[in-house]
């Protein structure tokens, strides 16, 4: 029976937080109720990282993180308390580093490399002779080789050339060369003897069709002894070498022979032969799609899985992957039936995962879209869309087209090379008429890929099936409006979605072939061009500008965000429920915080237009523009603590964040030719508003903390949702308390783990429910609260985790005044039940200062009970009782607690 966590906690290990770290809070997670270790990739990694994506070895535990041995220990210490442990894998991509053995494997030894078809290389690329791009110059060659940055020495790895940190292998076959050049230098027969004795067992090992690791390894070892024992080879060696390093021509014909052509490193924005991690040089793709490929890649994770140190996998980038749903199948086989499988997916609009994959769900970055639009007011959203129309005029303010013409530029100015690269393939594969020139296929292409509505389709057989065919052709709509002229290019284009029955076979391969593969482009083209771009030109509301989510979708209403829930159970009741993540912009209390915008634009409108006049006088030439500013004031409102102070730390942290966010913006500063200027008045802005402008403070404050007092409570409503609706949730590292945290790295700051134990400690103390929870609610600031919730819904999920698994879901109604102010639901399995109230759009019934409880606030409001509901019912906050029967008051269901959970269980 498959591993079903009750909840998970996502930890960020990297050499700051290791595995003995995270066995010293495990007693702590247990306490809180956590059921199961979510860990991002610890694997081994490039050194340093923070985060563990840039994957350098597969098949060992990263030595910064800790030892194999200390896994099985908490594993076993897991295995003692019935908890289990998720484990991030990587497979789309690894670092393009040093430390990748594999790939300098391939990068020495060329086709008799056994990892030569392990990376997604296109060594067939007209522009690079069958070399794989190396592109980490800093200059363009000729000058980095002039000014003398490459240097090529010897040692027991063999030979091998320099830059700075950078350290590549050279080629076999230039080893017959230099030593040959070595050999002339030499006056001694029997020196000449050694090194031609040592050239030919080198020779003898290049005979071999692939030539393994651990063989050329040897040989690379037993010439390094020899010349360290003969000092007349020793300083031949060194004397080649040091004319090489000082002849520029010496040196260019050196590199003519490798199997890899070093480039300036922004040149992958013109043309590249190897596929990457969205625009990320430094990650390059595996050809996964390759059965080998996975069997090697796979065997330290099937180990772990064989040896049950891991119950579950979570796989990072699926739309990546030639073919997810061959993948998927063969990760099934290889884990079995008692893992747990969930797939990072980012889904659009009303868009379905494929219910046909052999997995649990994903993980979570849709509920936490649906949570998030549950609580913007759907009144507000023409109001904040005037707003921004006033307050910023010149900005773009059509999110589609914006949209679009963000796509276009991604493609234009950072994937030329990935879009030549597929006209190519259709060029290569005939899919193209053989006498038209490329000027408008090339305008076609580029339209047609930004015009995918989703990341992307499945499917590696045709038909393609109705779910993809429906979103080709909406691409093709889109396509067709954007670009009129290409009619003629983007009607053929069509075609080359579906097999013909002229089709021969392989014109059917062909046509499949092209459409998977352009595939592997659309979803990093909707990532560059919309989360990380758009979201930061687009500032209407920064709370929906989210990974999974879009400020296209503004608002769902309630029925619908039960339809969602009750499709859920349906499909992946096993979903990872996410509020927070290491991916997303803002942190959970953030967004939740800006949604209040929503409940009150006039007094945001208001305010703002002050506070945009007041930052006035600190800036000078227009830095920064009036669509930055608005986004920094948001940001002020989001990252602030409850209390509003403000200290060193927070303006760092936020001069910092918009430094990132204006360069991903990539309008008035970007990462390639970064605008300093620019930079330095806007973080300049942000110390003299926050620390030095009393008058703005004075302004600011006051509607602040509104803001703030609002965002709390919608926390709790958020944190509830996630803990009882259908799926599995999932606490990000830190965020049992408020998490006002920025995007990356500003998310992964170490989290003091001290205080939550402490203020755990001090929620179990206290024997009277009532005067903790009143002492709770009179002192929010420190997030206390939000923990206690977590610790009482989470122990009920480990005591009634069938009813969480697998109960029914029912949506609730509410009668009264103020029924549209809260969601209700039941989850329901034979005799057990949860009841879940919630409140929303608190500002219309409370102010600033008042609480959401009792009949002052609720009046005649009702919760409306199912004909056949239990009558008795426990309250989970307070441990209170009550009786009910046809239907519950709210002034009674948050007679103390803001956020209400009754259950009633059979004995």
């Amino acid at each position: 029976m498959v591993y079903i966590p009750s909840s998970t906690y996502r930890l960020q290990l990297s050499p700051k937080f290791k595995l003995r770290d995270l066995k010293s809070i495990l007693p702590y997670l247990r306490e809180v109720g956590i059921n199961t270790i979510y860990a991002a990739p610890f694997f081994t990694a490039r050194p340093g990282s923070e985060h563990g994506y840039d994957v350098t070895d597969p098949h060992q535990l990263n030595p910064d993180v800790g030892t194999l041995e200390e896994l099985q220990e908490i594993a076993q210490e897991l295995k003692a308390h019935r908890m289990g442990w998720l484990q991030d894998i990587v497979p789309n991509h690894m670092a393009y580093h040093p430390n990748n053995a594999w790939l300098m494997d391939l990068l020495e030894k060329g086709q008799k490399s056994r990892f030569y078809t392990f990376f997604d290389v296109d060594f067939s690329h007209p522009d690079f002779d069958g070399q794989v791009m190396v592109p980490f110059l800093g200059e363009a060659l000729p000058e980095v080789v002039k000014q003398k940055q490459l240097k090529v020495t010897f040692d027991a790895h063999g030979f091998r050339l320099h830059y700075f940190d950078n350290i590549y292998p050279i080629s076999i076959d230039s080893y017959t060369s230099l030593l040959r050049q070595v050999s002339d230098q030499l006056n001694s027969q029997q020196a000449k003897a050694t090194l031609t004795e040592q050239v030919q067992q080198l020779e003898k090992r290049m005979t071999q069709d692939t030539l393994e690791p651990e063989v050329w390894q040897q040989g690379k070892r037993t010439l390094y002894q020899t010349v360290q024992d003969n000092p007349e080879l020793k300083q031949g060696i060194a004397s080649v070498l040091q004319s090489i390093n000082e002849d520029d021509a010496a040196m260019h014909h050196l590199l003519e022979q490798q199997y890899y052509v070093l480039t300036h490193w922004q040149e992958t924005e013109k043309r590249i032969n190897y596929r990457r991690f969205f625009t990320v040089n430094d990650l390059i793709c595996t050809g996964m799609e390759r059965q080998e490929v996975f069997d090697h890649y796979h065997q330290f994770i099937k180990e772990l899985c064989i040896q049950k140190l891991v119950q579950g996998l979570r796989v990072d980038h699926v739309d990546g992957l030639f073919d997810p749903d061959t993948y998927l199948k063969r990760l099934r086989n290889l884990a079995g039936d008692e893992v747990y499988l969930v797939v990072e997916k980012i889904l659009e609009g009303e868009e379905n995962m494929p219910d046909y994959w052999p997995i649990e769900g994903n993980s979570g970055y849709d509920f936490l879209a649906w949570v998030s639009n549950l609580y913007t007011d759907a009144n507000g959203e023409q109001k904040l869309t005037e707003i921004y129309h006033r307050m910023v005029p010149d900005a773009l303010h059509d999110y589609e087209k914006l949209v679009y013409e963000k796509k276009l530029m991604i493609l234009e100015h950072h994937m030329q090379g990935e879009l030549q690269n597929l006209l190519r393939l259709l060029r290569d594969s005939d899919l193209l008429p053989s006498l038209s020139d490329d000027k408008g296929w090339h305008h076609a292409l580029a339209t047609l890929l930004a015009s995918f509505p989703v990341y992307r389709i499945y499917g590696h057989t045709f038909p393609l099936s109705p779910a993809a065919l429906e979103v080709v052709e909406t691409a093709f709509e889109i396509a067709h409006e954007k670009a009129p002229e290409t009619k003629a290019e983007l009607d053929h284009l069509r075609t080359l979605f579906e097999s013909g029955d002229k089709d021969s076979e392989e014109q059917r391969r062909s046509k499949l072939y092209f459409v998977m593969r352009s595939q592997q482009f659309t979803g990093p083209l909707a990532a560059k061009g919309v989360e990380d771009t758009t979201f930061y030109n687009y500032n209407r509301l920064l709370a929906l500008n989210e990974v999974g989510n879009s400020p296209d979708v503004f608002h769902i209403a309630r029925h619908d965000f039960h339809e969602l829930m009750q499709y859920r159970l349906k499909t992946y009741p096993h979903s990872i429920n996410a509020t927070a993540t290491h991916d997303t912009k803002r942190g959970e209390g953030s967004r939740m915080r800006l949604q209040v915008l929503s409940e009150i634009p006039e007094e945001w409108e208001k305010a703002a237009t002050k506070w945009m006049r007041l930052a006035q006088k600190h800036i000078k030439k227009g830095s920064p523009t009036s669509n930055d500013l608005y986004f920094i004031l948001q940001t002020l409102v989001g990252v602030m603590p409850i209390d509003g102070s403000v200290d060193d730390t927070l303006v760092e942290r936020v001069q910092e964040y918009l430094v990132k966010a204006f360069r991903e913006a990539k309008v008035n500063t970007n990462w390639s030719s970064p605008n300093e200027e620019y930079e330095t008045a806007v973080k300049d802005l942000v110390k003299q508003l926050l620390q030095e402008d009393e008058e703005f403070m004075a302004s600011f404050q006051p509607f602040f903390r509104k803001a703030a007092h609002f965002g709390w409570l919608y926390s709790l409503c958020q944190t509830l949702l996630k803990t009882t609706c259908p799926g599995v949730p999932d606490i990000y590292q830190g965020c049992e308390l408020w998490d006002f945290s920025l995007v990356d790295p500003d998310n992964r700051r170490p989290v003091d783990y001290d205080q939550r134990q402490q203020f755990l400690k001090e929620i179990k103390a206290k024997d009277k429910q009532k005067e903790l929870l009143q002492e709770l609610l009179k002192s929010p600031n420190d997030g206390k609260v939000k923990l206690y919730l977590l610790h009482k819904v989470l122990h009920l999920r480990n005591e009634l985790k069938q009813l969480f698994d697998k109960g029914n879901y029912l949506p609730l109604q509410l009668k009264g005044r103020y029924s549209e102010h809260a969601i209700a639901f039941a989850r329901q399995r034979e005799g057990n039940w949860c009841l879940v109230v919630v409140p929303r759009l608190l500002t219309g019934i409370i102010s600033e200062n008042e609480l959401p409880l009792g009949e002052e606030a609720w009046g005649d409001t009702e919760l409306e009970l199912p004909a056949d509901a239990p009558q008795q019912w426990k309250q989970l906050f307070g441990d209170t009782h009550m009786q009910a029967t046809k239907a519950i008051p709210l002034a009674d269901l948050f007679a103390s607690f803001p956020v209400a959970l009754l259950t009633s269980t059979n004995p």
